[in-house]
């Protein structure tokens, strides 16, 4: 592997901490728990509210499928299909 690759995964490790590295590698490509997934949905529209209400224009992106996307790469990786 590459000089880039191996810094960004020193760095990354060093970020989460070993709990979140454990859980990094345990989860990593597997879907996440739909409760999961729908309760940061809730906090992002709250914060959208909130930053609204105090003035702020919110731009939102359009929703995408990103299982549909096709194959994503990098000069390290490889994902989808």
């Amino acid at each position: 592997m590459s000089f880039t690759y191996n810094r960004f995964v020193c760095v990354l490790q060093s970020k989460t901490g070993p709990a979140g590295w454990k859980w990094l590698r345990e989860n990593a490509g597997k879907p996440h728990d739909e409760t999961v997934v729908q309760k940061a949905a809730e906090e992002v529209e709250e914060f959208c509210r909130v930053l609204k209400f105090e003035g702020v224009t919110v731009h939102r992106p359009e929703p995408m499928r990103w299982d549909q996307l096709g194959t994503f790469r990098t000069p390290y990786f490889e994902e989808g299909g």
